[in-house]
C-alpha cells in the first residue's frame, strides 16, 4: 500500500491545535492509501465533537468517507447560529 498526500485547512478554533499554522498554506498531511476522514481526523488528534464539518473538494463528508491523494481537506468545527 503506497501513501497518499492531502491538503488540510482548518477553521475557527481548531487553528490553535497548530501554533504554526498558516492559513495560506495549510498543512500537507501523509497518509495510507485506503484512509477515511475518520482516518485523518486521528493524524492530525482532532476530535470528532470538534471537527464536525469536513469538506473535501468541495463536497461535505461523512467520517467513513474514502481521502483520495492530492485532496483539498477544508475542516470546521461545529456550525451554530442564532
Amino acid at each position: 500500500m503506497g501513501l497518499i498526500k492531502v491538503s488540510v485547512k482548518l477553521f475557527a478554533t481548531l487553528r490553535r491545535y497548530f501554533p504554526d499554522y498558516d492559513p495560506d498554506k495549510g498543512i500537507d498531511v501523509e497518509m495510507n492509501e485506503g484512509s477515511t476522514v475518520e482516518d485523518l481526523l486521528h493524524t492530525l488528534h482532532l476530535s470528532q465533537n470538534e471537527a464536525r464539518v469536513i469538506i473535501v473538494n468541495g463536497i461535505s463528508k461523512k467520517i467513513n468517507d474514502p481521502i483520495n491523494n492530492q485532496d483539498q481537506v477544508n475542516i470546521f468545527t461545529p456550525i451554530s447560529g442564532g
